[in-house]
């Protein structure tokens, strides 16, 4: 195989554009001719969005200033996410995005955290202890008015259609040809590599290379070369969804997303500027459509008869091998994990700079066996670690108050890494050695963890080890250590 100088990707939406943007901004590197394929047949589903700080620094690499593609998106600053309900009616827990900040007061809480696991302290979350969790609980923006001395994480919440059109306009205004049409046949060459796309207007496209963002369709990774689907449908059963948007009050927005846990699954919130994005991710197999649709309503106060409710099907899995032959699969073409943690666009991102960063730091026609392999099993790490994650937040809970909690909670289908790491905190053994031994292989780090277990108030009730105790002026100190911070950094929300 040739080098790379022709690329052709099909399909739009956040993941074609962000594709396009990515490797129209590499071509200061190496030169590379783009053509992006959009169906007209396909729209983007806009159910507002949310995201990791990931987000925030592909912005800037293309030269975005925050102000403004946020302004065109509609998009709001976001703090984390609470989650309601998860462990029991009534709770609630918090999952900041964590800083350097965060180091010294967090151990505070690890330390609390440890010993209620192991029956030595009251039940301790983690909101007091990191500086997002504070700016949530006093409805701030986490963009600070005055400067601090490390960089503050954080995510967004935004409208993907507009983003994509964001996306878009850039990669056009350098030079990425566009094309509205629609793929009806796919010509491999002998050795198995996609040679040229028929077009519906009777078009042939070759290309070197081809990226499928063709969404669920998977037009080139699956149809075209037959590259298997790994379910995750025996851990996560959750196979549909309900969206709805509705009114917002700018004087009222969060700076934080909600996932509240209902009857057969859980709902989102996220503010946006001009609406807010709710939406109920179920279980088909224990909830229909309309009574999806009546739940979200009852929970939103509003009259299921008076909003367009929009359904959606998920494929919860991925490819095994998303880069296969001359095709790399992104975004819903390669995986799906539901969005609980709003990951969906980190992957799709970190697979696009990962395969611009082999395209443009090596002698890519030497190296492409061993890059695509490398690729692909770091890709497929970092799905798993998401997908293990996720699975966490449902074999924690104490909840049983439905068919759905029943066999969501069931560890029957626990991957033998989570497992050992749940055996490890409710036994009180030491986790941080646990951790420490993965970390190569997690896809997220030890205040995560921290923060979902002590948040879940996972534990056995049984159980009664010695732990050393902290002085409570100390414990205090560390609560109230980032709100003076908040008051004078943030006190006023970001413009």
């Amino acid at each position: 195989m040739e080098a790379i100088k022709k690329i052709v990707i099909v399909g739009g939406g956040t993941s074609g554009w962000m594709a396009a943007a990515a490797l129209a901004n590499a071509k200061s590197t190496i030169p590379l001719d783009i053509t992006l394929i959009e169906s007209s047949q396909i729209g983007t589903i806009g159910v507002g969005e949310g995201s990791t700080p990931y987000l925030k620094h592909f912005m800037a690499s293309l030269g975005f200033s925050e102000a403004d593609w946020m302004t065109r998106c509609d998009a709001s600053f976001k703090t984390g996410i609470y989650f309601d309900d998860w462990s029991e009616p009534g709770s609630r827990y918090f999952h900041p995005f964590y800083t350097s900040f965060d180091v010294k007061p967090a151990e505070v809480f690890f330390h609390l955290a440890n010993a209620r696991r192991r029956g030595a302290g009251p039940h301790t979350i983690g909101d007091d202890f990191f500086l997002t969790g504070q700016l949530a609980q006093m409805n701030l923006a986490p963009k600070p008015h005055k400067p601090l001395p490390v960089e503050v994480e954080y995510g967004y919440h935004f409208d993907a259609a507009k983003l994509a059109r964001v996306l878009k306009q850039y990669a056009l205004d350098k030079g990425v040809t566009h094309l509205v049409d629609e793929v009806i046949a796919t010509e491999l060459m002998q050795d198995g590599n996609v040679a040229k796309l028929t077009l519906e207007s009777e078009e042939a496209l070759s290309a070197d290379f081809f990226i499928d963002a063709s969404g669920f369709r998977a037009v080139l990774i699956e149809k075209a070369l037959d590259v298997d689907f790994e379910s995750f449908s025996t851990e996560l059963i959750n196979d549909a969804a309900v969206a709805v948007s509705t009114n917002i009050d700018l004087q009222q927005t969060k700076h934080y997303t909600t996932s509240k846990a209902l009857s057969a699954g859980w709902m989102w919130q996220i503010p946006l500027t001009s609406r807010a994005g709710n939406g109920y991710v179920y279980s088909s197999a224990h909830l229909t459509q309309a009574e999806a649709e009546q739940e979200l309503a009852a929970e939103l106060d509003i009259d299921p008869t008076t909003v367009d409710f929009k359904h959606l099907k998920m494929k919860v899995g991925m490819r095994s091998s998303p880069w296969t032959k001359n095709v790399l699969a992104i975004g819903l073409a390669h995986s799906f994990v539901e969005p609980l943690e709003a990951t969906a666009l980190m992957v799709t991102q970190w697979s696009i700079e990962s395969f611009v960063k082999v395209l443009t730091t090596t002698k890519f026609v030497e190296t492409q066996t061993e890059s695509r392999a490398t690729f692909n099993q770091q890709l497929s790490q970092l799905v798993l670690g998401v997908k293990e994650y996720i699975h966490a937040h449902y074999v924690t809970s104490q909840r049983r108050d439905s068919s759905y909690w029943q066999q969501v909670t069931s560890k029957t289908h626990i991957q033998p890494r989570l497992a050992s790491m749940l055996s490890c905190w409710r036994s009180g053994q030491d986790f941080d050695a646990l951790l420490y031994r993965f970390d190569a292989e997690l896809a997220y780090f030890s205040p995560s963890w921290y923060v979902l277990l002590a948040g879940m108030d996972y534990r056995d009730d049984k159980l009664c080890m010695p732990h050393n105790t902290l002085d409570p002026q100390f414990i205090a100190k560390a609560q109230g250590y980032f709100k003076q911070i908040a008051l004078t950094h943030f006190g006023k929300a970001a413009a």
